[in-house]
């Protein structure tokens, strides 16, 4: 067994068997599993990084071994330029929340169970990622799903956490069933479940099929996307979810769907296949992308402010893939890296404020910026880098996504979704301005602040600028992986 295929089991084994063990110790660990699932987080990100020289050096380690021999499926997990950014995305969202939770979570006799389905959460997220065969990819995309419900219901806020958890269920395991639905026509055409076989080319589909299966992924995965109008579950589920948990499906397992996307029609079928579709992506993005935005303007709940605002951020990445350019694309992958960093410091701070001060309602607040000047920094930067102002992130990946829209000849969704963009900023202001300017209300207390969520949130933001400010390494993984979409054409 090599190195490189060590690091790869540890991704997902590690964290599974110390959830196991957070499991059994029940309440005798409770003290401690936040410390053990941090470290656990840390292997598992750690190992992710250490992949990097063998994708450098030309190799895409693997590793499988046959399940039902019977069906010709195997389980096989493997590592390409592809998986890479979320991969290496994904773990470190969750080990932000990990830590975020360490003085966010009031340390009880469930704690254990607490941080071992955070740890499952993310090991749907990096199994998602990792799987190269169809049965395994479905198997990880569902635990991401039971996990972070089974979260919402038990340690969700207010009574109507079972309703919300409920919600979310359903809507998003419609969507899965849309996934399933074209990965099954995918294993009758091909007769196999493997994706490094369906990669290599020899088999087809017949248009009528082929377009079915198209539609099916991109409406399944847009609902994992949360873009209207198939976005219902996301609002309340952020709003309920508690604090880590609503990091992790902000900041993480939204790109699943972006993922999917790429994963499947860009890497199995060519330009030719997937034009038909690309107006009516470029088109839904706008209009997330729009709606979004309007829906965070009128929002008074700071915590559904930047749900919606999700909504709107995911509407770009759509809409650059719809460009099907290189620009637009790698833009989009970009956006899915740089939003995570953003989304997960805007509910960090958010976080913050509803601990300092006990509400949420935005017109209840006011005037923090002395009372709380650490956090309002970090919010401007978070409020700029969600705006899309140089040099933080967000403005590489836009710039790359509105210059693959104008390299198409569809000039007025471009130009209409540099009008969304101005939403943005004005929502993005809005949401600052109201909580740390102006005239703090007499009757607001202010408590005081757990140091981990605090140093959680300033590491976040001090990576926001470091990622803005030099983004060669970043833009460097993205285009290693444009030569596996498309059928290499692009």
């Amino acid at each position: 067994m090599t190195r490189d295929i060590v690091f790869l089991e540890l991704i997902l084994g590690f964290p599974l068997a110390t959830a196991l063990i957070l499991a059994l110790l029940r309440g005798r660990g409770s003290r401690s599993a936040g410390w053990i699932a941090g470290g656990s987080a840390l292997v598992t990100l750690g190992s992710a990084f250490a992949l990097l020289p063998a994708l450098y050096g030309g190799s895409e380690p693997a590793v499988a071994f046959s399940w039902i021999p019977a069906a010709n499926i195997q389980l096989r997990l493997h590592v390409d330029w592809l998986t890479l950014p979320f991969l290496v995305t994904e773990a470190a969202v969750t080990l932000a929340a990990i830590v975020y939770s360490w003085g966010y979570h009031k340390v009880d006799a469930r704690s254990g169970y607490f941080y071992a389905l955070l740890l499952l959460f993310g090991v749907g997220m990096s199994g998602t990622t990792l799987a190269d065969d169809l049965f395994l990819f479905y198997i990880f995309w569902e635990l991401m799903l039971i996990a972070s419900c089974v979260l919402i219901l038990i340690w969700g806020e207010g009574e109507r956490r079972g309703i919300v958890a409920l919600k979310y269920f359903i809507f998003t395991h419609i969507g899965s069933l849309m996934v399933l639905v074209g990965l099954l026509m995918l294993y009758g055409a091909t007769g196999s479940d493997s994706l490094a076989m369906m990669r290599a080319g020899g088999w087809s589909l017949e248009p009528a099929l082929l377009n079915t299966v198209l539609l099916l992924f991109f409406i399944g995965f847009s609902v994992k996307m949360a873009i209207f109008p198939v976005h219902l579950w996301l609002p309340d589920t952020h709003t309920v979810a508690p604090m880590p948990v609503t990091i992790m499906l902000a900041a993480a397992m939204l790109s699943m769907g972006t993922y999917g996307i790429l994963r499947f029609p860009f890497s199995l079928f060519s330009i030719e296949h997937i034009a038909p579709f690309a107006l009516p992506l470029m088109i839904a993005g706008l209009v997330s992308e729009i709606y979004g935005a309007l829906m965070a303007l009128a929002e008074q709940d700071i915590k559904r402010i930047i749900a919606y605002s999700s909504v709107s951020q995911m509407g770009y990445i759509l809409f650059g893939l719809g460009t099907l350019t290189r620009a637009g694309i790698e833009g989009a992958t970009l956006h899915v890296i740089y939003h995570a960093i953003v989304k997960a410091l805007l509910f960090m701070v958010t976080g913050l404020v509803i601990r300092a001060t006990g509400t949420r309602k935005i017109e209840a607040l006011g005037g923090l910026g002395k009372a709380l000047p650490g956090v309002a920094v970090c919010t401007a930067i978070g409020a700029l880098g969600i705006a899309g102002m140089p040099p933080l992130g967000i403005f590489n990946s836009e710039w790359m996504i509105f210059a693959g829209g104008f390299e198409t000849a569809r000039i007025v969704p471009s130009m209409l979704t540099l009008f969304g963009s101005l939403l943005t900023v004005v929502y993005a202001l809005r949401f600052f301005g109201r909580i740390f300017f102006g005239e703090q209300p007499q009757n607001l207390k202010i408590r005081s602040l757990p140091r981990a969520m605090l140093y959680t949130t300033v590491a976040i933001t001090v990576l926001l600028i470091v990622e803005g400010l030099f983004p060669a390494p970043l833009f460097d993984w993205v285009a290693q992986e444009l030569t596996l979409l498309l059928g290499g054409g692009l």
